[in-house]
């Protein structure tokens, strides 16, 4: 080898970021904007799709209790089953992270709605697919039902932009009080930097710190445009290399992945 540059890679990921929505559905506006919000990229939005009887928007219901600002988001049609006629809600929530590979965006969904174990069974279901249940709590005991808080989990990888999430009613009808969403991305890892470099005979061995595993090690002849980087051996998920000196090149770099 004629000579020998390392390169560390820089980071790609956006800093930490966090968005808070809270929809209280104070007026019959469709889409409606959180009545509370903390996200500093955008203003999300819910927007109604109102299915078979679906009364719509309701200041309060008489018999449900105290809650007011309600969704009847209507149900599915007995007499067209094979149409989906269910009620829905379509999230779009402004999301400050890249949709690049290796980026991910955690979502806590709490959703109000009423449950009477009979017509409101309140079994939702979401598109894209990835729901994990964590709890159900009830919000306010009635003689006749109950108004609950159910909370989800949904995962995103890669980090959508913007996070769109379609909550479908359930089939004998949804009636909705409130919803919260929190998104949550990871913060950005120390960039990657090489720390030493020690040739022992015919090895050159790397150490580096920084950046996500797993790690990739790359070789080329030259920097100019029409080179190309070819990968040494396969990717590690420790902080260390070693490169044979007898390869055809002269230029060694690290890349991790969020690079």
């Amino acid at each position: 080898m004629a000579c020998i540059c390392l390169c560390g890679g820089a980071s790609s990921w956006a800093a930490d970021a966090t968005g808070f929505q809270d929809w209280q559905f104070t007026s019959s506006a469709n889409p409606a904007t959180p009545t509370v919000a903390t996200n500093a990229v955008g203003v999300a939005t819910a927007t109604m799709v109102i299915g078979s009887a679906g009364a719509g928007w309701l200041p309060s219901l008489p018999g449900f209790g105290t809650n007011t600002g309600l969704w009847d988001i209507g149900s599915q049609n007995p007499q067209d089953l094979t149409n989906d006629t269910r009620g829905r809600v379509l999230l779009d929530i402004p999301n400050p992270v890249p949709a690049t590979g290796g980026l991910y965006t955690d979502l806590e969904l709490r959703v109000v709605q009423f449950i009477d174990g009979g017509i409101y069974t309140g079994d939702l279901t979401f598109s894209p697919t990835g729901a994990v249940f964590i709890a159900r709590t009830i919000i306010e005991p009635l003689a006749i039902g109950n108004w609950v808080e159910d909370q989800y989990e949904l995962h995103f990888v890669p980090s959508p932009t913007p996070v769109s999430l379609v909550i479908t009613g359930a089939a004998g009808g949804t009636l909705l009080d409130r919803i919260r969403v929190n998104t949550d991305t990871p913060p950005a890892p120390p960039q990657l930097v090489i720390n030493s470099v020690v040739q022992s005979n015919q090895v050159l061995a790397i150490t580096w710190t920084g950046g996500l595993p797993p790690y990739q090690v790359y070789v080329t002849s030259n920097l100019l445009s029409s080179g190309s980087w070819a990968p040494v051996g396969q990717p590690v998920s420790v902080t260390n290399a070693e490169v044979p000196l007898d390869l055809p090149t002269g230029f060694v770099r690290v890349l991790g992945s969020s690079q």
